[in-house]
């Protein structure tokens, strides 16, 4: 997963860069023109049925009446004549493989009568021949208009116009079907030298903030190098095969949502597309993870191949050295032997997690639930190596020992306590100590010890605390069997707001209960379940889409925690 977010973290690196990389558009030859890029905007009507579910969510279902009166008054009365308030408004930006060109398209009944309304505003328009009007602003630009088929096009130059589609709706409406607001680039049709200006002004970013730390020896400062010229690699390459990028926003009264997507697809026959491809259908093994009713839930499924876990194999062995690094420094550990014993752990995990990227298989997942009074936590998933889980996790608690033998006789471990199916379970409970504030929270949600749980499979490693820790980490791992290679998605984590404000509740601030209890009643009585904020990778033809979601209730939450804010500044 940390490959997928670093991709589009690039891709959206890129295309900021690409942003301040273009020049102004200037007019084209007759080359041939491809599109580079479309911006749309759903139309006026769409706004404005988001404005008012929007608006209903604060107790004001008519909130687009507001927005008709302000337009009324400040064009005197005119509105927005002439506008097709049914289609949705654009730009197309086009280019001949040196420089872009393009215009903006706006749906219109009457351009005449639209031309009215922004004359109002300073704005002058005079006939420029050949069927195009030349608009003057007050600060001295010159566009020109061309009334088409129903659509004014608005360019910078007259010969900007000739390519644009004559029907701008065939390419604008897809993206505004799915989406208010949203831009996709078609990455192959960048000019080539914006494309390389881009890149070099993303590599020249990544090198000045690369610097020597005053406790870095020269050894550990040149493997950061090479690290990062393997990652700029890995990035250029990642933008060459890149076909499209697109970002939409949604506010979805119908299906009370609203979500932000990120999405990208690969050029056929690249590198790219093999890793996408190898993600389209994947399966899980820990589908015990997918519990509707949890906090929270996280689950992860995905392929990786060879020559993608080889390259992981300098940043393993880094790691290696910068946590040795980090033992070494830490004045907690007085003697040597603890420090060995706890690098000999460290090490086995690395070792662990090495021979799992070597495997090429991501799975696995975690789950929270939690109330006023409980807390239960529990996360596993598929380790090539378990026992070197196991192993570093002795050679840790012998470290501890050395150093703290009365800690470990009052955490009561428990090797090899219980056994499920093929999992070996190792327990502690961990008193809970103190009578501060912290303290009792914590007694509140776990009682007077944390129980703590570590499971070894054959081919997984389980981790589970709180009430019920084994009995949870059992019931997901028996669920997990009941649906063996069940089809998931590649990254999925939900949080469910209404558990999250109930817990909150026993916690909070005398100052902040009030507005938490609000919230939470809110949740709990009117949001019908759906209370959740949702992230998932999702696969798309050829590529990948990533969507970040809230639905109604967390909406409706955030309306509200921002309605007592404006109050208690205004009382303030």
């Amino acid at each position: 997963m940390r490959i997928k977010l670093n991709r589009f973290l690039a891709a959206c690196g890129f295309v900021v860069a690409v942003a301040a990389a273009l020049p102004s558009a200037q007019a084209q030859s007759a080359a041939e023109m491809k599109p580079l890029a479309e911006v749309v905007f759903s139309g006026y009507d769409e706004l404005m049925k988001d404005v008012d579910f929007i608006g209903s969510l604060s107790g004001q279902p008519q909130a687009s009446q507001m927005i008709d009166q302000t337009l009324q008054m400040f064009t005197q009365n005119k509105g927005l004549a002439g506008l097709d308030k049914s289609k949705p408004i654009g730009v197309i930006v086009q280019t001949d493989g040196t420089m872009p060109a393009g215009a903006v398209c706006v749906p219109v009944t009457d351009l005449n009568a639209l031309l009215d309304v922004v004359k109002g505003f300073g704005v002058t328009a005079a006939d420029a021949g050949n069927g195009l009007q030349q608009l003057s602003t007050p600060q001295g630009q010159n566009l020109f208009v061309k009334d088409a088929n129903g659509w004014a096009l608005i360019s910078m130059a007259p010969a900007m116009l000739e390519s644009i589609p004559a029907d701008p709706a065939a390419v604008l409406s897809k993206l505004a079907a799915e989406y208010d607001l949203a831009f996709r680039v078609h990455m192959q049709n960048m000019p080539e030298s914006y494309r390389q200006q881009a890149i070099d002004a993303m590599s020249q970013g990544a090198q000045q903030g690369l610097s020597q730390n005053a406790d870095e020896s020269d050894e550990d400062f040149k493997v950061r190098e090479e690290q990062v010229a393997a990652q700029l690699e890995q990035l250029k390459q990642f933008i060459n095969e890149l076909d499209q990028f697109t970002f939409g926003l949604s506010v979805d009264g119908e299906q009370q949502r609203a979500f932000i997507d990120f999405a990208y697809t690969a050029i056929p026959g690249t590198k790219l597309a093999a890793d996408v491809a190898a993600n389209s259908s994947v399966t899980t093994n820990f589908a015990g993870f997918i519990q509707p009713d949890a906090a929270a839930t996280l689950t992860f499924a995905s392929k990786m191949n060879a020559a993608d876990a080889s390259q992981l194999d300098q940043m393993i062995e880094s790691l290696r050295t910068q946590a040795a690094k980090a033992v070494d420094d830490d004045d907690e550990l007085k003697k040597d032997e603890a420090k060995a014993q706890v690098k000999a752990g460290v090490n086995e995990f690395i070792d662990a997690l090495k021979a799992t990227l070597q495997a090429g298989t991501i799975d696995g997942g975690a789950s929270l639930d939690m109330g006023p009074d409980a807390l239960t936590f529990v996360a596993g998933g598929f380790v090539a190596d378990p026992a070197k889980i196991e192993s570093g996790l002795k050679k840790i608690v012998e470290a501890a020992k050395t150093e703290k033998p009365q800690d470990i006789e009052k955490a009561g471990i428990k090797w090899s306590a219980e056994k499920h199916k093929d999992v070996t379970f190792h327990t502690a409970s961990a008193p809970i100590e103190g009578d501060g504030d912290d303290e009792e929270n914590a007694r509140k949600l776990f009682g007077d010890k944390v129980d703590l749980v570590v499971g070894i499979g054959g081919k997984a490693v389980y981790f589970a605390m709180g009430r019920d820790a084994l009995a949870t980490v059992k019931k997901v791992i028996d669920d997990s069997a009941a649906a063996p290679a069940k089809a998931t998605v590649p990254m999925e984590m939900t949080v469910a707001l209404g558990q999250i404000m109930n817990a909150a509740q026993g916690f909070a601030d005398e100052d902040d209960k009030p507005q938490i209890e609000m919230i939470a009643n809110m949740l709990a009585n009117e949001a019908e379940g759906r209370d959740h904020v949702r992230i998932n990778a999702q696969p798309i033809e050829n590529g990948v889409r990533v969507r970040f979601e809230a639905e109604e209730g967390v909406l409706r939450a955030i309306g509200m925690g921002a309605m007592q804010a404006q109050m208690h500044g205004a009382a303030n």
